[in-house]
């Protein structure tokens, strides 16, 4: 079994909920647990197969950034 997908999303940046709802887009991949910290949000994912470890990385991030975008505009995706 791989070790977790840890992710962090700094707070300045990243609106809790939008990384939640990011999260629960790719929960299909590797079960997905959202834990707030002082300065982060913290995503970990498990298990998640190796080969698309890196690619999960960057697309949730990036959905993560898009829904937050939106939240601060008051939309939603």
């Amino acid at each position: 079994m791989s070790e977790p997908l840890t992710l962090r999303f700094h707070k300045s940046l990243y609106n809790g909920d939008a990384v939640r709802r990011a999260s629960e887009r790719f929960a299909a991949l590797g079960a997905m647990n959202v834990v707030e910290g002082e300065t982060d949000w913290l995503v970990e994912a498990v298990p998640v197969r190796e080969s698309i470890r890196e690619r999960l990385a960057d697309e949730l991030s990036n959905h993560a950034l898009f829904e937050s975008i939106l939240a601060r505009k008051g939309m939603s995706a």
